[in-house]
């Protein structure tokens, strides 16, 4: 039974980790790279002509 208990909650701080990985790295330097495909691609040559 403690055995089981240990595991599943080492399963969920496993999660929890990885999850706020996602959300701390991943997702922030996915967003920056979108908005600087957005500004090249759409507004600088809208500027420009």
């Amino acid at each position: 039974m403690r055995y089981k208990r240990t595991e599943r909650f080492k399963k969920l701080r496993r999660k929890k980790a990885r999850k706020l990985f996602v959300m701390a790295v991943i997702m922030p330097a996915i967003l920056i790279l979108l908005g600087y495909l957005v500004a090249s691609i759409i507004i600088l040559p809208s500027m420009i002509s």
